[in-house]
């Protein structure tokens, strides 16, 4: 793998990782600022499931920002080690297609169901 292809990687890693940063604190703010409006006086049943809803969904994508950020972290690190681009099932070198598709894959195409 060319030191190019893993500074590229390294560099959507990074943007990625501020977009997820940037995402949560958002969502945090968000929060703050509706914090104690789910309150069973003068609200319609409707409304509040409603916001039920969407912090119940709230919560999940910011469960996989989380999941995702420590893939990031994982790759990041990995690219530090100078293990980066090589499966971690076999040991061979990761295609470059697939690393730029999938910049924080830790398995090469065969060994790809191996991450689910």
């Amino acid at each position: 793998m060319n030191k190019e292809t893993i500074e590229k990687c390294q560099q959507m890693l990074e943007d990625r990782k501020q977009e997820i940063i940037q995402q949560t604190e958002e969502v945090v703010e968000v929060f703050s600022e509706e914090a104690g409006e789910l309150t069973p006086f003068n609200n319609h049943p409707a409304d509040i499931g409603t916001e039920l809803y969407e912090r119940e969904r709230d919560l999940t994508l910011d469960s996989y920002r989380e999941q995702e950020l420590e893939e990031i972290n994982r790759a990041l690190e990995a690219i530090d080690e100078g293990t980066y681009a090589y499966c971690v099932e076999c040991g061979k070198e990761i295609d470059e297609e697939r690393l730029l598709a999938l910049p924080t894959t830790r398995f090469c195409i065969n060994h790809a169901s191996k991450s689910k």
